[in-house]
């Protein structure tokens, strides 16, 4: 046992005084797989959390839920019920709407009531060109007018028009003029109550759209929960919700992509640089063979030099790793990463295979090392 201590006391040190003698190209070797596992954990943590991050992000660009009447109008008091069965901290948006045509002074327009503190964000794409954004809802006569409107009815900002109501004359504010590239363009936006008594639908809305947080399947389970109700029935707009999926999985391919090409070139340079450190030991190696070294031995010395210094550098790279994933997170996303403590192990695991596949020929070349050649200094 004690001769086993030993040889083993003494196999340790040969591994560390060959790694000091190599530290140069050893250093290389373990930056390289730093490197590479830094931005494979990085990658890993991001794609662990890029679901919520992404569905977050994509919700910004718009609706992606409708809630409407099985007939014309619904209850306000029903769409305000419908909203209390989606979760809170998915709901990030809800803007319902009341259409009507009324009279205005230079001829007929299509008018909307709206709530114009959440109107901004199922619209998050509209533009005020001129004047401001209402952004309370108790400005009972402020309205905004579309840009095509505008022109039309030469509607200016701060102006005052007189709108027919079923029950007379309602004169309104233009705070601003806004633009969206659609068919709001040609509308005359106010506060809903006010709609409702211009029109007279006191407590009536069309629909409304919603932004809410979740997968296409989970919105369509959402809106069949929601449309048990006989008067209303809600559903995902499914060009935006299915888009927003491919999308994700697109992203995450590209990930994917980036994270294996980066794990490719630390293989390369740790295949060149082992090669290289292999090559100029060649002596080292002739000479522990003609000592009665087995070839199992020597691959065990070259192969415990290397797992010491990727297990080491797989290590330090997966801490840099989720470092540099807060960096994409707050560059990418405008917020943090949470941790996920499965991209440590993943990350060096993944990293430890590359650098074993890199390993591979390096070290089966050492074994075709002609010794008699070598010791004559050929």
């Amino acid at each position: 046992m004690r001769e086993n201590r030993s040889n083993f006391i003494f196999f340790l040190k040969m591994v560390a005084k060959s790694l000091l003698l190599s530290k140069g190209a050893a250093g290389i070797i373990f930056i390289s797989i730093t490197l590479g596992t830094a931005i494979t954990a990085a990658f890993i943590n991001i794609y662990l959390d890029i679901d919520s991050k992404m569905n977050r992000e994509l919700k910004a660009y718009g609706a992606n839920f409708i809630i409407a009447s099985k007939d014309t109008y619904i209850n306000e008091e029903l769409y305000k019920k419908a909203l209390l069965k989606i979760e809170s901290e998915k709901l990030l948006g809800a803007s319902p709407y009341l259409f009507g045509i009324a009279r205005l002074e230079l001829g007929n327009s299509v008018i909307a009531g709206v709530n114009f503190k959440e109107f901004k964000k199922v619209k998050p794409f509209l533009e005020v060109n001129e004047g401001s954004y209402i952004n309370i809802d108790f400005d009972e006569f402020g309205a905004l007018a579309g840009v095509d409107l505008a022109k039309k009815m030469e509607l200016k900002t701060g102006s005052t028009i007189d709108m027919m109501g079923v029950e007379g004359k309602i004169k309104l504010k233009i705070r601003g003029i806004i633009s969206t590239g659609g068919k709001e363009d040609g509308i005359l936006f106010m506060p809903l109550n006010t709609a409702q008594n211009a029109l007279k639908k006191e407590g009536l809305i069309n629909f409304a759209d919603v932004v809410v947080l979740g997968d296409f399947e989970e919105l369509k389970t959402l809106g069949e929960t929601i449309s048990q109700n006989s008067t209303i029935t809600a559903k995902p707009v499914t060009a935006v919700s299915r888009t927003e999926g491919i999308i994700l999985e697109k992203i995450k391919l590209l990930m994917a992509l980036v994270a294996l090409s980066v794990l490719l070139i630390t293989s390369m340079c740790v295949n060149t640089t082992l090669s290289s450190i292999i090559f100029s030991r060649r002596k080292e190696i002739a000479l522990l063979r003609a000592l009665g070294a087995s070839k199992k031995s020597i691959v065990r010395l070259f192969g415990i030099e290397t797992f010491f210094m990727s297990f080491t550098a797989s290590i330090a790279g997966a801490g840099v790793g989720f470092l540099l994933s807060q960096i994409f997170g707050q560059v990418i996303f405008n917020s943090s990463i949470d941790f996920r403590f499965l991209s440590i192990p993943l990350a060096v695991l993944i990293s430890l295979l590359f650098a074993a596949a890199a390993c591979f020929l390096p070290i089966k070349k050492s074994l075709e090392i002609n010794v008699a050649n070598i010791l004559r200094g050929e």
